[in-house]
């Protein structure tokens, strides 16, 4: 409920859960007493029992942190709104939903795209294609198990690509998860153009295009691709709480 709400005022959050299980050894804890002349000791996640000692200090991660500042009013809104609406987040919905956070703490446009476009990923759905498609990757993938000129791990390789090609594309999906958006317009663009956009971005970021993306380019990108996914994560918010 209050990831949606949070997504739905485009606000990230860290809430922790996914801390490490320790912050500082026992001997980064002995070295950094040294260094600061008191008792150090980790500050742990949850209950923790520690030796009581004067002057003990504790070495902690940052805490919840938000980037952007809505007015209280609509903050209060949208939170009635979510606690109304009780449409928590599933497994999925949360992984994209700390993604989509992690991209206001990267240092760089590239890394701040890439997350975001990884976000949009697991929310993805892949359908089956056409019977008449599907009929014709099992023909190959039977011809391909047939095929003794080819080695076992070749057989392996490509059998497990063809399968791939059992359900629609990563493109494909993506995309009609985008048209739910509409009319929303993002970048000037409708929502499957867009990520369609933002999909070719990630691509060549990742695989090695020469010349690299203008970095304002991507800049200006990721900045509109945060909006996106906060708006696919609000899930029944975006339309109860207009704009």
């Amino acid at each position: 409920m209050i990831t949606r709400a949070l997504a739905r005022v485009h606000l990230a959050a860290d809430f922790g859960d996914r801390q490490p299980v320790n912050t500082l050894t026992k001997a980064g804890e002995k070295w950094l007493s040294g260094l600061l002349g008191h008792p150090v000791s980790a500050n742990l996640p949850g209950v923790t029992v520690f030796e009581d000692q004067p002057d003990l200090r504790f070495v902690a991660a940052p805490s919840l942190e938000g980037t952007k500042r809505p007015s209280e009013e609509r903050n209060r809104l949208v939170f009635i709104q979510a606690a109304r609406l009780h449409d928590p987040l599933d497994e999925s919905e949360r992984l994209a939903f700390d993604l989509y956070s992690g991209s206001f703490f990267q240092p760089s446009a590239d890394s701040r795209l890439l997350m975001l476009t990884m976000a949009i990923e697991t929310l993805l759905v892949r359908e089956p294609r056409s019977d008449e498609v599907r009929a014709h990757v099992i023909a190959m993938l039977e011809a391909t198990k047939a095929n003794s000129d080819l080695t076992d791990t070749e057989r392996a390789s490509l059998r497990g690509s063809l399968k791939e090609l059992l359900d629609e594309s990563i493109g494909q999906a993506g995309k009609r998860l985008a048209r739910t958006l509409e009319p929303r317009t993002y970048a000037g663009k409708a929502p499957g153009a867009f990520f369609s956009r933002c999909y070719t971005m990630r691509s060549e970021l990742t695989h090695g295009n020469v010349p690299r993306p203008n970095r304002r380019d991507v800049d200006a990108l990721a900045a509109s691709l945060e909006l996106f996914v906060a708006d696919l994560l609000a899930g029944r918010l975006l339309t109860a709480i207009p704009d």
